[in-house]
């Protein structure tokens, strides 16, 4: 009854505890996920605060906006409110297309904007731009640009947007293309020849015109979010919340320390029970055989206890009649004694001096225990005496010696003290130095600071400076590069040019590209820029015999009129004669089309045995990657079979790997599976800490296999497991040691470094304030 009794409650306090970790475990993985949805909101918070830090200028602007909608019923509100990428990718091109049409506000009529206007005049309250939407012009999308080259798209297509403001959107968008790459956007504006706005998903824009805007946008992509941060915020505070409740639900820990000491005990006390219980059982066992046993003998030896009875009862009755004769011999012979000492007869007195020899006897034997028990107290407490004796001396001698060194320590303890008055007095100098040091350094610090303010100015001023030579520097190159093509035409034509000096003989057939860009790697990038320096071949045009207005007139349509009339004049040269000089060209050509086909077939022949090496290298690649590859997914299974299986689990578990991709293996990653033993499948972070343990040794232990090396070095391994687990790890690295492959094991745990063939111990030794070695073979 008793160990049924200890085994429920056994039983009990196990399920209690199961509970108690399983309810622990639950709260846990649900913290665990709140955690991480919390951690990605807390990062995207703090991306936006940095992306939407408000300026003045952008605090003002909300302002006037919420003034206006609340003043004005037909104001809708600002661009960028009222539209969405409908992809984040797009958030960029779609933020560098609308530009300036980003913060413009869309209103209903042209006079609800005449009104706002009139407004912002009046309280002074900035400037804006309005789309009225019944007056602005909009110009027809263009339908071809919706599948005009793959990879491209209508601006107005990648955002969402109320129906109703469909004029405001296309006036801003226009028929601006988005582009995935800048080799889409180049294959438009320049191979197709298309005069249309084309932007990347980085913010490179290709003008109408053909000129290229680019580097890092200005514009904050990061508008559109001011929406969603609310919605984070308020998903951030019910997170919060639910941690809280979940933080205020878990178990606590001292709860599972005491159902773990009262299984323990349950445990214990079960198997005393258990004993107990075996050792009655043997004991009533041996009993039991022994009862049938002289039960056996009883019954064996019952018909000679009977005749020994029957004889046993005539010599008692014979007895009894000798006797009788005896007393009556007895009276007759005692009878004047027994009458002086007034008994009955003999035996009455008989029995009284026995009675009276017992006493006697009993009561000797008394006193003897008596004294025998005094002699041994005083023994003892004259033991205890001289033990007591000793202890004083001793405690005497201790005494004396303590109170010397308690003199030593006090005289010690005064020098001390006078140090640390010193010292303290020393310190006190040095904090007040160290505030007028403070004070100097903080005078530095904001002179330091004013320096940074004026050279901020002038790095800004410095930068715009620089921007403004480098755009002259490519109009120079642009009016250059025209400067020079001219020239060669004009040489190649024989168009004879009115010049003041040099002639062009000197042009050469073609401009040297390849020197100033050479010139332009090599020059420092942190060199200051300079005005850009061409060519004019020692040519100095006379413009003399052009009138003034000619002169100063260089539009474009200009010299559209002046090439115009160039190809006309061309056109009555050629019908008046023949060009002689056809052939010489022709040869010149020719022999250049030679040369060009020549390096064109090296560059072909280059670029085959390129492609060839960068093949073999690329098979060369795989096929080891492979052969890796497939040597630890095969061995990686068994080694977590080794290090998982056991008693209730004689398979063990089930490791495996898998690549992402199979062509290109080593570009994509590698998933690893593993299913600790009667588990269900789970992904890799949702096991524990042990599991993720054995399967990252596993991992190791089949990849070491593949090529492996002498030594094996583990480092606290052990940390995450359990004592069984501990037990499997050692003895897996048990069975793989030998004299050409050598472990390494740094440990805490017994159970794993107590099967060691050597062992070494580092402890901290404190008289010399260093580490010391202890070894065990």
């Amino acid at each position: 009854a008793k160990v049924k009794r200890l085994q429920a409650e056994l039983a009990q306090a196990k399920q209690n505890l199961e509970n108690s970790q399983a309810e622990r475990a639950r709260i846990t993985q649900l913290e665990i996920e709140l955690n991480e949805k919390l951690q990605k909101i807390h990062d995207q918070l703090r991306e936006a605060a940095q992306d939407s830090n408000e300026t003045a200028k952008e605090a003002r602007q909300k302002d006037m906006m919420a003034n206006l909608q609340r003043l004005f019923p037909g104001v809708r509100g600002r661009v960028v409110d009222l539209c969405k990428p409908t992809q984040r990718r797009y958030e960029t091109a779609v933020s560098v297309i609308l530009g300036r049409n980003i913060d413009a506000i869309v209103v209903d009529h042209e006079k609800t904007g005449i009104d706002c206007i009139n407004y912002l005049r009046d309280q002074r309250a900035g400037q804006a731009t309005f789309i009225p939407l019944d007056t602005i012009k909009v110009k027809p999308i263009n339908d071809k640009f919706r599948s005009f080259a793959k990879g491209a798209r209508l601006a107005v297509d990648v955002i969402q947007f109320d129906p109703a403001i469909e004029r405001a959107m296309h006036h801003a968008c226009g028929n601006a293309l988005v582009c995935d790459t800048m080799e889409i956007a180049k294959h438009i504006c320049y191979e197709k020849q298309q005069e249309v706005k084309a932007v990347t998903l980085e913010g490179t824009i290709i003008h109408k015109g053909g000129n290229i805007t680019g580097g890092r946008s200005t514009h904050n992509t990061k508008k559109w979010e001011d929406k969603e941060v609310a919605s984070m915020r308020k998903q951030q505070d019910v997170l919060i919340g639910q941690l809280r409740d979940l933080s205020q639900a878990k178990p606590r820990n001292k709860n599972d320390d005491l159902l773990t000491a009262e299984i323990s005990r349950l445990e214990s006390d079960l198997v005393l029970a258990k004993d107990e219980m075996s050792a009655a059982k043997f004991r009533v066992t041996g009993i039991k055989d022994e009862l049938k046993h002289i039960e056996k003998e009883v019954k064996k030896q019952s018909p000679e206890v009977q005749k020994s009875e029957d004889a046993l009862a005539m010599i008692v009755q014979r007895i009894s009649e000798l006797d009788a004769v005896i007393f009556q011999a007895d009276d007759k012979i005692f009878s004047a004694f027994c009458r002086k000492i007034k008994v009955k007869d003999i035996r009455e007195y008989e029995q009284r001096q026995l009675k009276v020899a017992q006493e006697e006897n009993e009561t000797r034997l008394r006193f003897d225990t008596q004294i025998t028990r005094l002699k041994h107290q005083s023994e003892f407490e004259k033991d205890s005496l001289r033990s007591l004796e000793e202890r004083l001396a001793n405690l005497k001698a201790t005494a004396k010696k303590e109170t010397k060194a308690l003199g030593q320590l006090e005289k010690a303890r005064k020098a001390i003290q006078d140090e640390l008055d010193a010292a303290e007095a020393e310190i006190n100098q040095l904090r007040e130095d160290m505030a007028g040091v403070q004070e100097e350094f903080d005078e530095k610090t904001r002179a330091l600071d004013e320096v940074k303010k004026i050279v901020a100015r002038t790095a800004k001023a410095l930068e715009k400076t620089t921007k403004d030579i480098t755009l002259m520097n490519d109009e120079i190159e642009k009016a250059a590069s025209e400067r020079f093509s001219i020239y060669r035409k004009c040489k190649l034509e024989e168009i004879a040019l009115p010049v003041v000096r040099g002639n062009l003989n000197k042009v050469p057939m073609e401009e040297n590209l390849r020197d100033e860009m050479a010139m332009d790697v090599d020059e420092d990038e942190d060199a200051t820029q300079r005005p850009k320096e061409v060519q004019d071949y020692g040519i100095e045009i006379d413009f003399e015999t052009l009138d003034e207005d000619d002169r100063e007139n260089g539009t474009p349509e200009m010299a559209a009129e002046l090439d115009k009339e160039i190809t006309k004049i061309h056109a009555e040269i050629e019908k008046m004669a023949p060009n002689m000089k056809a052939l010489e060209k022709l040869d010149d050509v020719e022999s250049k089309l030679a040369a060009t086909d020549k390096e064109a077939d090296k560059a072909r022949k280059q670029s085959k045995d390129a492609r060839e090496e960068f093949n073999r290298v690329r098979k060369e690649r795989c096929d080891r990657f492979n052969k890796a590859f497939t040597h630890i997914s095969e061995r990686i299974d068994k080694v977590y079979k080794d290090l998982t299986k056991g008693k209730h689990s004689p398979m063990g578990g089930v490791a495996y790997l898998s690549l992402e991709d199979s062509e290109e293996p080593y570009l994509s990653g590698i998933k690893y599976h593993a299913m600790p033993p009667m588990k269900r499948f789970r992904d890799m972070e949702q096991l524990s800490g042990g599991e993720k343990t054995v399967a990252a040794l596993a991992l190791l232990f089949a990849i070491h296999s593949y090529q492996p090396s002498p030594f094996f070095v583990l480092d606290e391994v052990d940390a995450a497991l359990d004592n069984t687990n501990v037990a499997k790890v050692a003895k897996y690295i048990q069975s793989q040691a030998s004299s050409e492959f050598q472990f390494i094991v740094i440990s805490l745990k017994c159970s794993l470094y107590e099967k060691s063939d050597s062992l070494i111990g580092v402890h901290r030794d404190q008289d010399v304030n260093s580490s010391r070695i202890l070894t065990l073979d």
